[in-house]
């Protein structure tokens, strides 16, 4: 059985409703604890996301805003799975 470990203590959100976190630390694959104001959820990282790189804390559609520091910092270009890695393969920067 697989550890579920906190996100907090891997990642930084930077804004309530941003819908991606940035990994402080190199992000094993595996399950993470997202807790948001008085509810938690599960995230399952599908492979390891490397530091200063962004995890999806939502479903993005393709075409959908893609939100840090509060602002859109850009638009997805594929469907984004919570957990995913969020870089450029998947996304447009509008920055």
């Amino acid at each position: 059985m697989s550890q579920c470990r906190n996100l907090a203590d891997y990642a930084v959100i930077l804004c309530e409703n941003d819908n991606v976190a940035t990994a402080l630390i190199d992000l094993p694959a595996g399950d993470y604890i997202f807790s948001s104001g008085e509810s938690a959820t599960t995230i399952t990282v599908p492979e390891d996301i490397r530091a200063g790189f962004k995890i999806a804390l939502s479903d993005v559609s393709k075409s959908g805003p893609v939100y840090k520091y509060g602002y859109v910092i850009g638009l997805a270009i594929a469907d984004i799975k919570k957990g995913d890695c969020v870089h450029i393969h998947n996304l447009i920067s509008l920055v």
